[in-house]
């Protein structure tokens, strides 16, 4: 083992042993360097003289890989040997020898686009040198494609034997190797056995690895400039990842960390959640990939692959993989018609096992409590951790008497935890979509505990569960126990309809419909309850209790439904009537005796009495309800339809005068008419048919207001979501009913919700209500986001300036005057360096040194420097290197004095642009001038890599101004102003510099775009029509400027009269 390493160290010494001052070997290629020692003259040309050197220099690199895997994987040597490899010495040489080989041998052999881009990979141990690589490709010659068969057919064994070095190929050219296993598997230059052969190689390396490795590794390969070939192998590869087992969670964690933003966490918190920490836009991204099917699969393949991943990260105890897999199956399948309509994979897969769990057919029974409690569980996270009202509705319409159902059975037999999770089902779902039918049905299933073929019964494992009825039993009640459960569930009923916040008209149908079915004995809903289907004594008495409640709790409520109640009492008041007639015409008949009167007095006597007494029962307690509603209410009944209304006139005279009463029946009739008469005689508000509607209008969009209000101060993010949604539809319609600037002050609050979908709901509502009323929006938004009080934390204020580059882009003409003005000032006020922040400075002085008087503490404990604190990162340990460059720059972010985070200056340049972008004639001159100065100064003096993101945006200000300008041009539009003359001279100098010494690569290629963009828009205007020029030098421009013609001079925007 000893041996083998000093003979590499011996081959990779000119190469390991330079130091700094050795001048000869600077910018030289490693295979001359190593080479020289070994060169002999040939007649052969350059080319091929140096394609043998290569040859010799990766066959003698490769020579040694393999000795030292073979004795590292022998295990005859010994442990003390197999530890020399692993020592740093040992690891530099042996990442020599693959650096050398995958840069010099691997990277010229492939075709051009294959491959990562090699300034990018990982080259330590050639640093100096010069590569052929780097510097061009060899096309694939021959002679590299079989250097390149050898050096696969080297490495990979090493990768796949787990054993030696295989390690140390796999974790240095990973990448490398799937790159020319896949040049030689997938190139159409290659024969078909090469291929094949290959192809298997290929399809080994992806098997030995996991899906987590996998995803950067192929997403890495896939770039603009490969090769279709290549492209589309890579990508059938990828797209098959998440099949894998645990394939979803490991695709979700990659999509999860390659698109979050680098944050810097508070001193001290080290503690990581139970699942990743995923935000809405890697959530999307998440389930678009895993809702997009292969080409080589179909929907229902695909879908039920993927559905028990998913259905297991539904079911895990971790509350961040619950919220992923409800946003993946609630957004991805059940919200897209093709997969999440009733019928299709998704609907099948996710939806129906839910569905047939809690309303099962008989041949499905029984559900044991574990089923039925599985069930019930991914319903409840598919409601509450995904803010959906429309699949709220859709998963929920078919549950609801069997979720009533249980609730009921839950509350009577003492399962706390399942009353409060079902009720927080019923109440989120009665919120977010509670109409007439659905409350009605309630009220008409009170009494509901199953479906005629089972019934909630005691589970097994102390839970419920559901079981067929006896057929015995199935439509007999326990009487006692069912009276005892009424009162219950009566005041569930109740509770569900303040969780609905039911409108009056509701209310009214509700209190209508009870009241009807209590009288008269029928039900108008057209479903069928538990038991008979005559109406019993039992459903009376439910419905009774129902009015009674109505009355109690919304006594002012149910008084609008006037015409609803005169309905119901019309037909009670006209058989009381006429049973009253019958009786007197019957009396006045027995008055003369006859064989008829005494065939009466045998027969039918007896049955008329009870009728008329029934009538008579009913009657009064109809004409109590009435009298009660008349009572509450001072509106008018000129709306009513007045057939009815003298119809019941008639009624209650003829009871009211009727002789013989000798019960207060006629007193309570004079009454209720007397109430009739004045409600009917007051003038109505309303004189024509046309204001009765506005009215009715405004009580709609008063009544939603106050739905909507009141639904986003809930703690559920989906009513929260329910309640924006009413809000939007408000504003999108400019409900005057909105009071602007509390609305305003109301979604600016909402900002700071910790649901992302409800904080992007509320950035909507505020672009649709700019669009109407743009001063206030506006104002109130920049008033937050300046935060000249340091009241607001960086995340809230970021989150407003998202809020306010949607107004921007909703505003579009109406960006003009004072709102302009204020947008542009106030942007570039931030966006510069003008803007201090003198309490936020004190507040990071307090804690720096706080965090120095910890250290120090620290330090006098360990009598010393702490442990693990000041030592230096090894030359490879690039991760953490990596690591302490992110955690500097982020902290450069923040530390900037007295100035406003360089997080938020970017914001302010972001928006600055939107808005010159979206109507740079209502910006003008002046704003636009002072923008351009602005970033011109940025770029000039801000030169740090924390400054790199100021930078970027900076740029993209004056793309934001070429493109208004063009567009302006193309449009006929005359602005007045423009680049020219030295302005134009002086921005394409600044960019020119900053593309040549900038070292961020997105500020150089914003700046290349930038430059391009000028230099269309100059040709366009210099290839422009005759009358065009000729307007120009009328009106004093020059073309010098467009030329790059002009003397130094300050950037600005040139006004023209």
């Amino acid at each position: 083992m000893v041996a083998a390493l000093e003979e590499a160290e011996r081959f990779l010494a000119p190469a390991l042993n330079r130091s700094t001052a050795d001048k000869a070997i600077q910018g030289k290629s490693i295979i001359d360097v190593l080479s020289d020692r070994h060169r002999v003259e040939t007649q052969a040309s350059d080319d091929e003289q140096d394609a043998q050197r290569r040859r010799d220099v990766i066959s003698k690199a490769l020579s040694n890989i393999r000795d030292l895997h073979a004795l590292c994987g022998d295990s005859s040597h010994g442990v003390a040997q197999q530890e020399a490899v692993a020592n740093q010495r040992s690891q530099k040489i042996i990442h020599a020898l693959l650096d050398i080989t995958v840069l010099e041998g691997i990277y010229p052999s492939l075709s051009s686009g294959v491959g990562v881009p090699v300034e990018r990979r990982l080259k330590s141990a050639l640093k100096g040198f010069t590569t052929r690589s780097l510097s061009a490709a060899s096309g694939g010659k021959p002679g590299d494609r079989q250097l390149l068969t050898d050096i696969v057919e080297c490495l990979s064994p090493i990768s796949f034997s787990r054993i030696g070095l295989s390690m140390s190929v796999q974790d240095r050219t990973s990448v490398d190797l799937l790159a020319a296993t896949g040049e030689l598997a997938f190139s159409p230059a290659f024969n078909l056995p090469t291929r094949q052969h290959f192809a298997s190689t290929f399809k080994g390396l992806i098997d030995s690895k996991s899906a987590l490795d996998l995803f950067p590794q192929l997403t890495s390969l896939l770039h603009p400039s490969c090769p279709e070939w290549f492209r589309s192998a890579v990508s059938s590869y990828l797209s098959v990842l998440p099949l894998r087992p645990d394939g979803v969670r490991q695709t979700i964690n990659f999509i999860a960390g390659s698109s979050s933003v680098e944050q810097s966490l508070p001193d001290g918190q080290s503690d990581k959640p139970a699942g990743p920490n995923v935000s809405l836009e890697a959530l999307a991204r998440t389930s678009k990939l895993l809702t997009s099917v292969p080409s080589t699969m179909n929907p229902d393949q695909w879908a039920s692959a993927l559905a028990p991943q998913l259905l297991d990260l539904l079911d895990d105890p971790s509350t961040d993989n619950r919220r992923i897999a409800s946003y993946i199956i609630g957004t991805g399948f059940l919200s897209k018609r093709r997969l999440g309509s009733p019928g299709t994979v998704g609907w099948r897969l996710f939806a129906e096992p839910i569905i047939t769990s809690l309303n099962p057919p008989s041949e499905r029974c029984p559900v044991s409590d574990g089923d039925l409690k599985l069930a019930f569980d991914r319903l409840s996270v598919l409601v509450h951790f995904h803010s959906n009202p429309g699949l709220t509705k859709r998963l929920v319409s078919p549950l609801l008497l069997p979720l009533w159902g249980l609730l009921c059975y839950a509350l009577e037999n003492r399962r706390s935890t399942r009353v409060d999770q079902v009720h927080q089902i019923l109440g989120t779902y009665m919120k977010i979509s509670a109409t007439d039918s659905q409350l009605l049905l309630l009220s008409d299933n009170v009494l509901w505990d199953g479906s005629k073929s089972w019934t909630f019964m005691p589970g097994a494992s102390g839970g419920i569960e559901i079981r067929l009825r006896d057929d015995e039993g199935s439509n007999s009640f326990d009487m006692v126990k069912m009276l005892d459960s009424i009162d219950n569930r009566v005041g569930q009923y109740l509770t569900l309809l303040r969780a609905a916040v039911a409108t009056d008209d509701q209310l009214g149908k509700i209190f209508t419909h009870v009241s009807r079915c209590w009288l008269l004995g029928h039900r108008t809903s057209g479903y069928e309850r538990l038991g008979d289907d005559v109406r019993s004594p039992v459903e009376s008495l439910v419905y009774a209790k129902i009015t009674q409640k109505l009355l109690e709790e919304y006594k002012d409520k149910v008084a609008s439904s006037f015409e609803g109640m005169l309905q119901l009492v019309d037909p009670i008041l006209s058989a009381f009537v006429a049973a009253s007639q019958r009786t007197i015409k019957r009396r006045d008949k027995n008055l003369q005796p006859s064989l008829d009167t005494l065939s009466d007095i045998v027969h039918g006597v007896g049955e008329a009495e009870d009728d008329g007494q029934d009538a008579e029962a009913t009657a009064s307690t109809a004409l109590g309800l009435l009298s009660t509603v008349l009572a509450s209410s001072d509106e008018s009944l000129g709306n009513i339809e007045t057939g009815v209304l003298d119809r019941v006139q008639d009624s209650l005279r003829y009871v009211a005068q009727a002789a013989g009463q000798e019960n207060s029946l006629n007193m309570t009739a004079s009454n209720v008419l007397m109430l009739l008469q004045l409600h009917r005689d007051t003038p109505g508000a309303l004189g024509t048919e046309k204001n009765t509607a506005n009215v009715d209008i405004l009580a709609d969009d008063r009544n939603h207001h106050r739905k909507a209000l009141r639904f986003v101060g809930d703690e559920l993010a989906p009513v929260r979501a329910q309640g924006l949604s009413i809000l939007t539809s408000l504003a999108s319609k400019a409900s005057p009913i909105l009071d602007v600037p509390s609305t305003v002050i109301l979604l600016i609050s909402l900002l700071q919700d910790e649901d992302e979908y409800i904080y992007l709901s509320a950035i909507k509502t505020l672009g649709l209500l700019a669009s109407n009323h743009p001063k206030t929006v506006v104002k109130a938004l920049i008033e937050k986001y300046a935060d000249p009080y340091e009241e607001s934390s960086l995340d809230v204020r970021m989150r407003v300036g998202e809020a306010l580059n949607k107004t921007v882009e909703h505003l579009r003409e109406l960006l003009v005057e004072d709102t302009a003005r204020t947008i542009g000032e106030s942007m570039v006020a931030v966006a510069s360096r003008r803007g201090e922040r003198p309490k936020t400075l004190q507040k990071k002085e307090r804690a720096k040194r706080k965090a120095e008087k910890t250290r120090k503490e620290a330090e006098d404990a360990w009598d010393g420097d702490i442990p693990g604190e000041g030592e230096e990162l090894d030359d490879d340990d690039n991760e953490g290197k990596m690591n302490a460059h992110i955690a500097k720059v982020v902290e450069g972010w923040a530390d900037t004095g007295r100035e406003e985070d360089v997080r938020l200056r970017a914001s302010a340049l972001s928006i600055l642009g939107t808005a010159i972008e979206t109507n740079i004639a209502g910006v003008g001159a002046s704003i636009t001038s002072t923008a351009v100065d602005c970033v011109l100064a940025i770029l000039k003096l801000e030169r740090s890599v924390e400054r790199a993101i100021l930078r970027r945006a900076a740029v993209m200000v004056i793309m934001s101004v070429v493109r208004a300008i063009d567009a302006a041009e193309e449009g006929g539009q005359q602005l007045g102003f423009g680049f020219a003359g030295e302005n134009l001279v002086e921005v394409v100098t600044v960019l020119r510099y900053v593309e040549v010494t900038d070292g961020d690569e997105v500020v150089v290629g914003h700046v290349r775009a930038v430059i391009e963009s000028l230099e269309a828009w100059r040709q366009k205007a210099l290839l422009g029509s005759g009358r065009r020029m000729r307007e120009g030098e009328k009106m004093g421009i020059s073309l010098d400027g467009l030329l790059g013609e002009g003397t130094e001079g300050r950037g600005r925007i040139e006004e023209l009269e």
